[in-house]
């Protein structure tokens, strides 16, 4: 009796060990692919950013809550709590997508695929996040890169927001975006019209 409750315990704390590992090479990449979206316009440019955004506001990212591929490319979904508008009024924990995430290669190997070599959220860290509003699926897609800048102390939050609050002065919407309706609304078939008018 001794040796099989020994036996047991080995075995599921085996087996806990197994499922621990295996839980981290899953969510552990083999590589980092980097690949690249064509943005409609130049979003290192303050203007244009707040320009195209819907949303600009300061968040923390509370945890991942979901993975999808809309257009086949690897997007993943973040809870995060609104701390300060900066442009619209979101409230509470609203959801953030990102461009990127994980994805297997051709050889069943884990890899994190990000666009436009912007790194993936980190829970617990505080963002500035700028922001376009999905209706269908009720999230708020970040601009790559400039669309999630992280805020690692007090001094970065108020150097980024006294830059946002700067262009919001004076905006430029990029010229993809001015029909607003289409835009939101366009499906994979008329996206690259939509970007060259």
């Amino acid at each position: 009796m001794k040796k099989f409750l020994i036996g047991s315990i080995a075995a599921v704390i085996g087996l806990t060990v197994y499922g621990f590992d295996h839980y981290q090479s899953e969510k552990k990449p083999v590589k980092i692919v980097n690949a690249y979206l064509n943005e409609v316009a130049d979003f290192s440019d303050d203007r244009i950013l707040v320009g195209a955004a819907q949303n600009v506001f300061v968040g923390e990212v509370i945890k991942e809550v979901g993975s999808k591929r809309l257009d086949g490319t690897p997007e993943t979904q973040y809870s995060v709590k609104v701390h300060k508008n900066l442009k619209g009024k979101l409230k509470g924990e609203v959801i953030v997508n990102q461009f990127g995430g994980y994805d297997k290669d051709s050889e069943g190997n884990s890899v994190l695929i990000l666009y436009n070599e912007d790194e993936m959220l980190k829970e617990g860290c505080q963002y500035m996040f700028a922001t376009r509003y999905l209706e269908s699926e009720d999230w708020h897609t970040a601009i790559t890169n400039q669309g999630t800048v992280e805020l690692k102390n007090a001094e970065e939050e108020s150097t980024s927001v006294r830059k946002i609050v700067s262009a919001l002065k004076s905006p430029i919407v990029p010229e993809a975006m001015k029909n607003k309706e289409k835009y939101n609304n366009r499906n994979k078939g008329d996206k690259s019209k939509l970007d060259k008018e």
